[in-house]
């Protein structure tokens, strides 16, 4: 990937993104992490941080089309993480089977 230049002015892509709170780019980290994308620590400002820097790099690469690249990447994201977690859920459901039945 080539570098990219950040600007000099705010935009109005930028400052939507980059005033996005903690609580919007929460669940979004949490994805990225279950669906095994991203290695980011439970820490809540790791998680902004890698949800910002993804996203600025995003409109920094597309411009005002920034959302749909996000979308997409976002929709694939969930997906993958509800998987995930469906999987680790019916393993432990399994686990919880195996020892009842030797209980």
């Amino acid at each position: 990937m080539a570098d990219l230049v950040f600007p000099r002015e705010l935009t109005a892509d930028l400052i939507e993104v980059l005033g996005m709170p903690n609580f919007r780019t929460g669940p979004m980290a949490h994805a990225f992490r279950d669906a095994g994308r991203a290695e980011i620590r439970s820490k809540c400002e790791d998680e902004q941080a890698f949800i910002l820097h993804w996203l600025v790099t995003l409109v920094l690469e597309h411009g005002a089309d920034w959302r749909r690249h996000a979308g997409e990447t976002l929709t694939a994201v969930i997906a993958e993480a509800k998987a995930a977690r469906a999987a680790k859920e019916a393993e432990r459901a399994e686990r919880d089977a195996v020892k009842a039945g030797h209980g």
